[in-house]
């Protein structure tokens, strides 16, 4: 009796599926390293797609960030083209003043007044440009102890922690080396810092320079919040700066800044017809009435309606009532220094140029010059 069949070999219709699995095998390999190719590819290509707008956007920055650049440096050539007239240039053109576009604005600078958010088209950018008179500001160098103490009482500092910004800026100027009581020289105090530097004993050169005295707080330019543990008073020189305790349980007194009422240069004199709130409210016994009084009374027109600001410091006591006499030596109309504020626009990006000049007759001569970076 014959057995079972004995096949060596696998039959026809096995090999077949053996063949048909290792085929699909092989589909399946490909097709997942087809994907894998695409999603590099899609990779790459996205990547580049991004850099490609990215690069893009910063050509586009860069393309209005030189324009804007170029309007602000429009702008102080209008500056100055308005000062020159204002000084006694004529204009460049036969145009009676009504079709003059420049005439008002030149008016405004040669009666003493202010020029703020004078706006010219430069092609597709624009530049606004203000031209203000440098007096309308305090001169730090002169400030005394008694305008200090004025200052800082505006400002909302309290009147216990006078002595402790005062004392070291009047130390910081001097040509002496004695400290006052709760001020501070190089020997004693600026020596010993890390790194070490010396009072200037002379007057301060910008308005920032004050950030140089021993602990004159930044909020008192800025504005913010004041913590007096920032005067940091020498224990040999009356001991620390109490500790202020009785407005809020944080220890925070927001004050007014500052900055924008200082000034390194002109004589000391205030220019009435610019001169702002915070800085008239300075002056000897002007209060809140009279300071508004001022600025209304220099921006009046006359019966022409023309601009009728103050022609003298005798005609703003003839204008405005309840003046104490002090004020007419603290006082001018007329100023020879200006700040000079162009700021160019293209698109979304500003570019601004601000600059102090000197102005005599026609002559106008920069003495400080800052680009934003």
């Amino acid at each position: 009796m014959n057995g079972p069949a004995n096949f060596s070999a696998a039959s026809p219709a096995s090999r077949g599926g053996a063949a048909r699995a290792s085929y699909e095998r092989g589909r399946g390999s490909a097709l997942v390293l087809v994907l894998l190719v695409v999603a590099v590819l899609s990779t790459l290509v996205g990547s580049l797609g991004f850099e490609a707008r990215l690069e893009s956007r910063f050509a586009r920055y860069l393309r209005h960030r030189a324009v804007a650049g170029a309007a602000a440096e429009s702008g102080i050539e209008v500056a100055k083209m308005l000062m020159a007239r204002a000084g006694g240039r004529p204009a460049a053109s036969d145009l009676d003043e009504d079709e003059d576009r420049w005439h008002d604005a030149a008016e405004r600078l040669a009666k003493g007044q202010a020029i703020i958010g004078l706006v010219e088209p430069v092609g597709d950018a624009f530049v606004a440009v203000d031209i203000e008179p440098e007096p309308g500001r305090l001169n730090v160098n002169l400030l005394t102890r008694d305008d200090w103490e004025t200052i800082l009482g505006n400002a909302g500092i309290p009147e216990e922690y006078f002595d402790y910004i005062i004392d070291p800026v009047l130390d910081w100027m001097d040509e002496d080396d004695t400290p006052n009581p709760k001020g501070a020289e190089t020997e004693d105090y600026y020596e010993l810092l890390d790194p070490p530097r010396k009072a200037r004993n002379g007057p301060f050169d910008t308005v920032r320079e004050l950030l140089l005295v021993k602990g004159f707080p930044e909020a008192l330019l800025a504005g913010g919040a004041f913590d007096p543990a920032v005067l940091e008073g020498d224990p040999d020189a009356g001991g620390a700066a109490p500790r202020f305790n009785r407005f809020s349980e944080t220890n925070d007194l927001v004050i007014a800044g500052i900055e924008d009422m200082l000034t390194t240069y002109g004589d000391g004199k205030v220019n009435i017809q610019s001169a702002p709130y915070d800085v008239l409210r300075t002056l000897p016994d002007v209060d809140d009435i009279l300071a508004r009084a001022i600025m209304e009374e220099r921006e009046a027109l006359d019966d022409e309606g023309d601009p009728d600001p103050f022609k003298s410091v005798d005609d703003l006591f003839a204008r405005i009532d309840g003046l104490s006499g002090a004020v007419a030596d603290r006082v001018t109309v007329n100023s020879q220094f200006y700040r000079i504020t162009a700021t160019g626009r293209s698109g979304d990006v500003e570019r601004q140029i601000s600059c102090v000049a000197y102005a005599d007759g026609e002559a106008l001569r920069i003495l400080r010059w800052r680009e934003d970076p």
